[in-house]
């Protein structure tokens, strides 16, 4: 696999970083995780999480994320001159030569946030930041179920929606860096010109918060977006819910097919916890529609993919050959 970033604001890499620790950080919508792994051996020394305060700011949340990080180091029996680079993948559009945040829709506050700089000031090492569907992309190539594909879709449906395209092996980006970011899928004229408040037209129709929210308005309870949909074949109250989503992520893989023709779709995010109740009717609708179909699949990292795919970035700023190294997959 191969990647394009240019090695991040930081040290330059040295012979002691192939004997330290690299961390990645997955910034979502719910809830934040982060995960050590070694760099000489790959292995994956401690994982941490904590629920995201999305309105608490892009200030306190880069002061949490600096003491989690020290936190987790400490836990993975290491210390602070141990680490040599940080990954973080985050919901929104990326300026990736900067490694600012242009905009972040469930993030309160994250607009032009230069996190790759603020974090190098305080950590001193090299950061990779990029959009989580792009990062969960790289992680499902590099550890997960894509490893052998080289044309395929990593769409994340969770909080938000985002879609992480890699063509022949190579993440494509786009003119902005912003290729399938935001759930930006307009599914009907009648959404056109609509105030969606930063947010995808597919993410306000079918995102993991526009699922629990209308959940708990019919079983007056709260449950996760994969719950409600697991639970759909056995309650009509969701019934109508769990139609609509598969209706809508159909509509959104047929578009990307027709567009891109892979060989696969990853499926990952929170939603997708829901498995083959969420994917046998999406498979049913899209079969209908398309004789030359992709494979529609759920990421073999799950919820981790974005954390693998940071840490792939983190090890990248380092020095590419130790990201491809084989022993580390």
């Amino acid at each position: 696999m191969t990647e394009t970033h240019e090695t991040a604001a930081g040290k330059a890499p040295a012979a002691n970083d192939r004997h330290g620790v690299v961390v990645g950080i997955d910034i979502g919508g719910t809830k934040t995780a982060l995960m050590a792994t070694d760099v000489a051996t790959g292995n994956d020394l401690a994982t941490d999480q904590f629920s995201t305060e999305t309105d608490a700011g892009p200030e306190a949340m880069i002061a949490a994320l600096v003491e989690r990080i020290e936190a987790l180091l400490a836990q993975a029996g290491r210390s602070r001159d141990d680490l040599r680079a940080v990954g973080v993948a985050i919901p929104g559009l990326v300026a990736l030569d900067t490694g600012r945040v242009i905009a972040a829709g469930n993030l309160t506050g994250w607009f032009d946030i230069p996190l790759r700089d603020i974090l190098n000031r305080k950590l001193g090492v090299p950061i990779f930041v990029d959009q989580d569907a792009k990062v969960a992309a790289l992680g499902e190539k590099w550890r997960g179920g894509a490893r052998e594909i080289n044309n395929f879709v990593f769409l994340a449906l969770g909080t938000g929606i985002g879609a992480g395209v890699v063509i022949n092996g190579r993440l494509h980006r786009g003119f902005h860096n912003a290729s399938g970011g935001r759930g930006d899928f307009m599914m009907g004229r009648e959404f056109l010109g609509q105030e969606r408040g930063n947010h995808g037209n597919l993410e306000l129709l079918v995102g993991g918060r526009a699922i629990r929210v209308e959940a708990k308005e019919q079983r007056d309870e709260a449950i996760s977006a994969a719950e409600a949909l697991k639970a759909a074949n056995g309650d009509d109250r969701l019934a109508d819910i769990a139609e609509r989503v598969a209706d809508y992520v159909a509509m959104a893989v047929i578009g990307i097919t027709a567009l891109l023709d892979p060989e696969a779709i990853v499926f990952g995010g929170g939603t997708s916890a829901a498995g083959e109740d969420l994917l046998d009717p999406v498979r049913i609708r899209v079969e209908r529609e398309l004789k030359d179909r992709p494979v529609l699949m759920r990421s073999v990292l799950g919820t981790e993919a974005q954390l693998h795919g940071a840490v792939f970035g983190a090890l990248w700023q380092l020095d590419p050959d130790l990201a491809l190294r084989e022993e580390l997959r």
